[in-house]
């Protein structure tokens, strides 16, 4: 099993950040993770780098380290979606798949990541989680217009998809102390003033409640929750992107992964973008990039070992 890093846009700074965060790797580490990517584009990222590298039919050598390499030859559609697809196929068969950043436009017909795996899948319940140190952040939702999550957002759907993390969370061993989940509207709806879309996560919760041996509570005002948070290992549900993003990218900058759970095996990526105006200059800051690819390597580890879970049903 190993941890598969997917190119990303080859003009992004995801190829800069890799390499950095390789260069501060352990050797044991680094045989767990291989890279797919395009010569070319790997070979013009070291070259910007100025750091010794030497290329060969399987390795990419790199100062002193060894990093393992699947070199692509066709591309199908774009280079990062070319990547993704050989980088899932290698995960399905075990392992994490990790990506790094490209742009919305590398995708046929989709605006991202998450909503090409719900659709290749066919699993609606996928959800963004995004972890740091302090922090743990889950969207119900995610790239959809303000309008459209009151009716994307059903009972069944919420409740789907805070199941299928829960269960993604158990079997990653992430642990998880407390769940606190938002309202739809502004205060939680005012019982009612401002907007009756927050039953459904009453609802939800007197669901979950009989199935799961921790503390659930909501709605909470989603300007307001953060500071109901008692743990680092409390999780934040919010209803929409830019609710729980702009919380977690405050706080956290670009220290964060970007989880997606509910897949056929955990997926990771840095919080952060592709950045093309770094693109060659080889400014690029690596650490938010080093910390989620430690995540996965940790995730990889914990899964392998079976380590016991931080979540308990009550069937348990």
């Amino acid at each position: 099993m190993k941890v598969y890093v997917t190119q990303g846009h080859e003009k992004g700074v995801g190829l800069e950040v890799f390499f950095k965060s390789c260069l501060m790797m352990s050797e044991s580490d680094l045989k767990m993770i291989q890279l797919v990517a395009f010569h070319d584009s790997v070979s013009l990222v070291l070259n910007k780098m100025k750091v010794p590298f030497k290329i060969s039919k399987d390795f990419i050598f790199l100062g002193f380290q060894k990093i393992s390499v699947l070199w692509l030859n066709k591309t199908e559609f774009s280079e990062s979606y070319t990547s993704l697809l050989r980088g899932m196929e290698l995960s399905e068969k075990g392992g994490v798949l990790f990506t790094l950043p490209t742009s919305k436009d590398q995708f046929p017909d989709f605006p991202g990541h998450t909503e090409f795996f719900r659709s290749y899948y066919n699993r609606p319940e996928l959800v963004m989680f995004f972890s740091s140190p302090q922090l743990k952040v889950l969207l119900l939702s995610d790239h959809i217009a303000i309008k459209d999550i009151s009716e994307t957002l059903t009972n069944e759907i919420i409740l789907k998809r805070l199941e299928s993390a829960i269960a993604s969370l158990a079997q990653m061993k992430f642990p998880i102390h407390d769940i606190l989940i938002s309202g739809f509207n502004p205060h939680a709806g005012e019982r009612g003033l401002i907007g009756n879309e927050d039953k459904r996560i009453d609802s939800v919760i007197k669901s979950l409640r009989l199935k799961y041996n921790f503390n659930i509570s909501g709605p909470y005002p989603g300007d307001t929750m953060f500071m109901e948070k008692k743990s680092l290992n409390d999780l934040l549900v919010y209803v929409y992107h830019d609710q729980g993003l702009g919380v977690f990218k405050s706080l956290q900058g670009l220290i964060g992964s970007n989880i997606t759970l509910g897949l056929p095996y955990p997926r990771f990526s840095p919080d952060h973008g592709t950045s093309f105006n770094l693109f060659g200059k080889n400014l690029a800051d690596y650490r938010g990039c080093a910390f989620s690819l430690n995540e996965a390597l940790s995730i990889l580890l914990r899964v392998v070992h079976g380590k016991n879970s931080g979540i308990k049903s009550k069937s348990s």
